[in-house]
C-alpha cells in the first residue's frame, strides 16, 4: 500500500494513532497477510511526522503480533495477534465490530479542547521568516520552571513521550543493554525499548511505585536506564509518594544510570508528582506529556532534567530536525495559559478519574484485585487473560492481555484495560471480566 494512501485515514498522527489505524485496516481485511507496509521514511513524510514516531508505531504493531519485520526487505502484515488454535473462533475480535475500546483509548475526543483559536493566534505572533531550531518557547519554559518538581538544568520539547524516550534511548541504549521498568510498563515504553532492542527488566511495584529492594536487585544487572511513572501509572495506577521517591533515589544514587520519569498525562493528574529528581537532578530526566489532556494537535512533551543528557538530545534534534516547530510550541503555550482551556482540562480530569474509580469498584465487588489509586488504565488479574479477552470480544469490547507490557510470566494472568474512553457500561464490563472468578483473586 502506498504511504499516501495509508496516511489518508490516520486521524491522530502519533505512534499510538498510526498503529491503531493500521491495526484497523488489518482487522478489516484491507491489509491482508503478506502485504508490505510502506517504509518508515515514506510514511513519516506522508504524515509530516518524525521517523521515530512511525518506527515506534511499527514496534507497537509487532508487539500486538500484527506485523513482522524482515530486515531490509521491510515490514509485512502477519497477523498472529491470537494463537493459531484460537483463530477459528467464530466470535473472534476480527469478526465483531468494536463498540468499546479498552485496548488503545488514550483520551476521549469529546474531552479535549479545540486548538483552532490558539493555532490562529500562534500563527499571527510568529515572524514570517522565523528560523526554526530546538529552542524551547519562552512561555513553555516558564511553565516548566514554575511546575517542575526539581530544577531542570536542561530543557527540550519532543513529539510526546514515546518520541522523547526514543531520542533518549538513542543516546544511551545500545542493542542488548538492560533497561529497568515497572512490573507492567506502558505500551509506549515497551514499544520504544523493543525498537532499540533493549533487554527489559521488570521490577515489582505496590501502590507507591517500584519497591526499593526489588529495584536494588535489578540494578545489580547494571542497567543503563530506569523508566518509572510517578503518577497515573499505565497500567498499575500507582502514585509515587515523597517517601518512596526518596527511598528510590537512595538506591539509585549508588549507580551510574539514567532515570527517565514518564509523566505522560500530567494535566489529568489529581495529585502533584513526587520525583526522584528532587534528590538526583544530575541523573534524572522528567518527560511531561500534554497530548492526553490537550489533544493530538499539540501532541508534545516537555523534557527537563540533567543538562548533560538534555543538551545532547537537543543537539541531535537540530541535526535531524525532529523537534516541534515554534508554532506548535506557541499553540501549546497559549492553551496552557487560557483559563477556558484550564477549565475544560479540569472537567476532563474529574471525568477520567470517575471512570477509573467506577470500574475499579465494580471489579473489586466481583472479587477481582485492582491495584493502584488512580489512572487512565488498570491492571486486572484474571485466571486466563486470553479467555477473558475473547469473551470481551464477543460483546464488542476490545481489550489486551498483559503479555506485551509485563512479559510472558505475569502477562497471561492479567488484562490491561484503558478506561479513558469508557463513558458507560462499567457494570457490564466488570461482569464480563469477572465471569470466570468465583472467589477473590489476589
Amino acid at each position: 500500500m502506498p504511504a499516501a494512501r495509508l496516511a489518508a485515514g490516520v486521524a491522530e498522527p502519533s505512534a499510538r494513532g498510526i498503529a491503531d489505524h493500521v491495526a484497523r485496516l488489518i482487522r478489516q481485511g484491507t491489509l491482508r497477510d503478506g502485504t508490505r507496509l510502506p517504509t518508515v521514511r515514506a510514511t513519516a513524510a506522508a504524515l509530516h511526522v518524525g521517523a521515530t514516531t512511525v518506527a515506534t508505531a511499527w514496534a507497537l504493531l509487532r508487539h500486538e503480533r500484527l506485523v513482522r519485520s524482515d530486515g531490509r526487505n521491510g515490514t509485512f502484515v502477519h497477523d498472529l495477534s491470537l494463537p493459531s488454535n484460537e483463530r477459528p473462533d467464530p466470535y473472534d475480535v476480527h469478526d465483531r465490530p468494536v463498540r468499546i475500546d479498552l485496548a488503545t483509548s488514550a483520551y476521549d475526543v469529546d474531552l479535549v479542547p479545540d486548538p483552532g483559536p490558539h493555532l490562529a493566534a500562534a500563527a499571527e505572533r510568529l515572524a514570517w521568516r522565523h528560523s526554526e531550531s530546538s529552542d524551547v518557547d519562552d512561555d513553555l519554559a516558564r511553565v516548566a520552571y514554575g511546575s517542575w518538581p526539581f530544577v531542570p538544568d536542561g530543557l527540550a520539547v519532543a513529539w510526546g513521550f514515546a518520541d522523547a524516550l526514543a531520542q533518549l534511548a538513542a543516546l544511551v541504549v545500545h542493542p542488548g543493554d538492560r533497561v529497568v521498568v515497572e512490573e507492567a510498563c506502558s505500551p509506549e515504553t515497551r514499544a520504544v525499548l523493543s525498537a532499540v532492542r533493549a533487554q527489559v527488566l521488570h521490577v515489582a511495584c505496590d501502590s507507591a511505585g517500584m519497591v526499593p529492594d526489588a529495584l536494588a536487585s535489578a540494578l545489580a544487572a547494571r542497567p543503563v536506564m530506569v523508566v518509572l511513572q510517578p503518577r497515573l501509572a499505565d497500567p498499575l495506577a500507582h502514585r509515587v509518594t515523597e517517601d518512596r521517591a526518596h527511598a528510590l533515589a537512595s538506591v539509585l544514587a549508588e549507580r551510574e544510570v539514567l532515570v527517565v520519569e514518564e509523566d505522560s498525562a500530567a494535566g489529568l493528574a489529581t495529585e502533584t508528582a513526587a520525583s526522584v529528581g528532587r534528590w538526583l537532578p544530575e541523573q534524572t530526566v522528567l518527560v511531561r506529556g500534554y497530548q492526553r489532556s490537550h489533544g493530538p494537535t499539540v501532541r508534545m512533551a516537555l523534557v527537563g532534567g540533567a543538562s548533560a543528557v538534555v543538551e545532547r538530545l537537543r543537539a541531535r534534534q537540530n541535526i535531524t530536525g525532529s523537534f516541534p516547530p515554534a508554532m506548535a510550541q506557541r499553540t501549546l503555550a497559549l492553551m496552557l495559559g487560557d483559563p477556558v482551556v484550564q477549565a475544560m482540562v479540569a472537567q476532563a480530569r474529574w471525568r477520567y478519574a470517575r471512570r477509573w474509580h467506577t470500574l475499579a469498584r465494580a471489579l473489586r465487588r466481583r472479587g477481582l484485585a485492582v491495584p493502584g489509586v488512580d489512572g487512565l488504565a488498570m491492571w486486572v488479574r484474571v485466571p486466563d487473560a486470553h479467555v477473558t479477552v475473547r469473551r470481551l470480544a464477543r460483546a464488542g469490547i476490545r481489550a489486551r492481555t498483559g503479555t506485551d507490557v509485563a512479559g510472558p510470566t505475569v502477562g497471561p494472568r492479567h488484562v490491561r484495560l484503558a478506561t479513558a474512553g469508557l463513558r458507560a457500561d462499567h457494570a457490564s464490563v466488570a461482569w464480563l471480566v469477572a465471569a470466570d472468578v468465583t472467589h477473590a483473586v489476589g
